[in-house]
């Protein structure tokens, strides 16, 4: 298996993973927002390193999305791509602007990072459903679900971008998001690149 499809699918499971330990570390952390920030601070290492694992998976899916990109020269993965660089840039922000700063200069880093975040997948989720709309690879009741899932979250995140519903609603399709990382980890290894 070539590199790039390795470190698609590799990271498009890790990624997963990393979603369930946010939805456990965000039941733990007080609602109140600077009880949040003080709580955030208090568990620096467990959230730092959480946040920097996050960052390595993004990174290898990003890789093996600019591998495709390269290698079958369709726009839907430069799209993909694009997205991923986008989604990239929130992590700097949240591991500078999180840990012994004051509550404004956090509130404002989350601020930043969320807006990249929404955007950056706004993209990433563009691309994915002009792949799958033009999928040759998958089984047709898979190639519709990956279709439907790409198309509901883009769509939550473009009213999210806009906002018609904000980002905390914007969570609701988190295990749709799930559900599709899998079968872009499923995709990857079906892709023939050679």
């Amino acid at each position: 298996m070539k590199l790039g499809k390795l470190l698609w699918t590799t990271g498009s499971i890790l990624i997963n993973i990393t979603i369930g330990i946010y939805i456990y570390l965000s039941s733990k952390a007080p609602l109140e927002p600077i009880e949040r920030h003080n709580y955030v601070n208090e568990n620096w290492d467990v959230y730092g390193m959480h946040w920097k694992a996050e960052f390595l998976f993004m990174t290898m899916i990003a890789i093996g999305a600019l591998y495709f990109a390269f290698n079958l020269r369709k726009v839907s993965w430069t799209i993909i791509t694009v997205g991923q660089l986008i989604l990239l840039s929130t992590y700097p922000i949240m591991l500078g602007g999180y840990e012994n700063t004051s509550f404004e200069l956090s509130q404002m880093a989350n601020q930043m990072a969320t807006i990249v975040f929404v955007f950056g997948n706004l993209i990433f989720l563009g691309g994915l459903l002009k792949l799958y709309l033009s999928d040759i690879y998958l089984k047709k009741w898979l190639k519709w679900t990956a279709i439907a899932l790409s198309g509901i979250t883009f769509l939550t995140f473009f009213v999210t971008f806009i906002g018609i519903i904000d980002w905390k609603q914007a969570l609701m399709v988190g295990p749709l998001i799930n559900v599709l990382y899998l079968i872009n980890a499923y995709y990857g290894m079906k892709l023939n690149v050679e």
